[in-house]
């Protein structure tokens, strides 16, 4: 879980969200209205509204293959409203699973109602391999164990 939260209103234009998720190298921003989780925005909502042939109409301008836009398109507009949250005190194992089991990229975080951070797919899998890795380096450790490494072509 991440404690470092990136947020963004859902009146800001999708231009600041794509800047910011740039700027952080991030691909979830939690949209916050008043200091309360109202959404959650993705790259993937980002490319959905900017792709030419599923945008509105009204919104996009080709002109020999550029795409402009004809007015602002607003986080409000594209987010995932309501999200799903996971309590603080779940174990890795039912953050994965629910992740999996809805296909999220990413879970905020809350404590007593209250947003505290974030997992990702990047947190479970850094997770993972610290824990392979620190198996591994036990399972090394014991005397009379040996490990066995393939070589790689």
């Amino acid at each position: 879980m991440s404690k470092r939260l990136y947020t963004i209103g859902p009146d800001d234009s999708i231009e600041g969200a794509v800047r910011q998720l740039g700027e952080r190298g991030v691909r979830h921003l939690l949209v916050l209205d008043r200091g309360q989780l109202v959404g959650i925005l993705s790259d993937r909502d980002l490319k959905r509204a900017l792709e030419p042939r599923k945008a509105k109409r009204k919104k996009l301008l080709n002109i020999g293959g550029l795409f402009f836009l004809l007015e602002p398109i607003y986080v409000r507009e594209i987010m995932t409203r309501d999200p799903v949250t996971i309590e603080s005190d779940a174990t890795v194992q039912e953050a994965a699973a629910l992740m999996v089991r809805r296909k999220f990229g990413a879970l905020p975080v809350v404590k007593d109602g209250m947003l505290v951070g974030i997992v990702t797919e990047t947190d479970l899998l850094r997770h993972f391999a610290e824990t392979q890795a620190s198996v591994a380096q036990n399972r090394t450790e014991e005397p009379g164990i040996q490990t066995q490494r393939r070589k790689t072509r």
